[in-house]
């Protein structure tokens, strides 16, 4: 996001921007969400081995959402510090529920279109068909992944991406440094809700880091985040949380 001084109606003194946050807080926020996910892979492999991982990492589908409640009250707890709230970042308007369908649309067009160049690069074509197959979805977890999981990945990531990483690493190494950084974590992220196999985490890592960029070229338009996040909850529902469902009613149908 670019932040410059500004006139307030009614007011003809321009109005300083923000304050910025240090650069070690940003980098560590953006390390975080990571680091979690990384951890709590590890312990999924550990525990059931690499043969089981692929239908053992549907656990982090619950672990997610700590991680999201943690980066969302990192992230909170840091911009009050600094006198600033994470409210003004996201900045929801009335206008938004017609700003967000159309975003949702352009998100997923730009998925769809990030999701098979990652699969060219890692697999020069699709991916092998039982690539994420070979499991089963509890009820609960599926209804668990339609109802929450969305939104509060939506929430949290858009606010550690796009609104701490992007908008604050902008101000300190220029709009196009402030995108790509952001958006590699944001692929980072990916590799550890992947199973292990580098063409899967080739895969993943270059259709997110494609959407990351896509995500962070409409944080450049809206410059705010309630029509990132509103387009990300509906990106999960359908590409995630509708999924999950359908898997675990044909399970126990």
């Amino acid at each position: 996001m670019l932040i410059s001084f500004h006139e307030v109606p009614g007011n003809p003194s321009p109005v300083a921007p923000p304050p910025a946050l240090p650069l070690p807080a940003v980098l560590g926020v953006l390390a975080l969400r990571p680091v979690l996910l990384a951890v709590s892979w590890l312990v999924l492999l550990l525990a059931v081995g690499a043969a089981a991982l692929p239908g053992a990492l549907l656990w982090q589908n619950v672990v997610i959402v700590a991680v999201d409640l943690v980066s969302i009250a990192v992230v909170v707890a840091l911009l009050h510090r600094h006198g600033r709230r994470a409210r003004d970042l996201i900045a929801l308007r009335a206008s938004d529920w017609w700003r967000a369908p159309l975003t949702f649309l352009i998100v997923m067009v730009g998925f769809v279109a990030a999701s098979y160049v990652g699969n060219l690069v890692a697999y020069a074509g699709p991916p092998p068909a039982d690539t994420e197959g070979g499991f089963t979805v509890p009820l609960w977890l599926g209804v668990w992944s339609l109802a929450l999981m969305p939104l509060t990945i939506g929430v949290a990531e858009e606010l550690v991406y796009r609104g701490i990483g992007q908008g604050e690493l902008t101000r300190r190494w220029g709009r196009w440094a402030g995108w790509l950084v952001a958006a590699a974590f944001f692929g980072v992220q990916h590799f550890f809700l992947t199973p292990p196999d580098p063409q899967a985490w080739l895969a993943r890592f270059v259709t997110t880091f494609l959407a990351g960029l896509l995500f962070g070229a409409l944080y450049w338009w809206h410059r705010r985040l309630a029509p990132l996040i509103i387009a990300h909850v509906l990106l999960d529902v359908v590409g995630l949380g509708l999924p999950m469902l359908y898997v675990a009613l044909a399970a126990g149908a």
